[in-house]
């Protein structure tokens, strides 16, 4: 299916990387339908388009390329409003920020994208875990990883 997008132009979007976000995203409650969007041009993001609003796309992020150690604890009533049986892993990324033409890049670790891999139900789970940053860096760190294993 081709999607128009404000961002990223026109595009090709395969169902399996469609979405619903029945609570919709932390402040756009309105948008329910994505695509969670992997175009090679953007490597590592993946961005997610609404599907109603062809100017809005977030850019999202795999966490654990950049957190290692990154494993929210989602709740009991997340995991059943996601349908995620006993044992069940979801997807998780997280919600991309890029600021000064791409120099401060930072990620809510706070809030992330959680989804059931089989259903493509999502939701944004805010984590009552403090440890979790709302912008956390990443940029830098993936600066002074290539650094260090270049000294080596």
């Amino acid at each position: 299916m081709k999607i128009h997008t404000a961002t990223l132009g026109v595009v090709e979007a395969a169902p399996e990387s469609f979405l619903t976000l029945p609570d919709g995203l932390i402040g756009f409650e309105e948008h329910k339908e994505f695509a969670l969007l992997e175009l090679s041009d953007y490597v590592p993001f993946r961005w997610l388009q609404s599907f109603s609003d062809p100017g809005l796309a977030f850019p999202v992020l795999d966490p654990l390329a950049f957190v290692a150690s990154y494993d929210p604890q989602l709740s009991e009533p997340d995991r059943l409003a996601l349908g995620l049986e006993t044992g069940e892993k979801p997807e998780i990324y997280v919600v991309a920020s890029v600021e000064d033409a791409g120099k401060i890049v930072t990620v809510n670790l706070r809030a992330p994208l959680v989804i059931h891999p089989r259903r493509r139900v999502a939701r944004q789970v805010v984590l009552a875990d403090s440890r979790w940053d709302i912008q956390h860096p990443i940029l830098e760190r993936a600066r002074q990883r290539t650094t260090a294993r270049a000294s080596h």
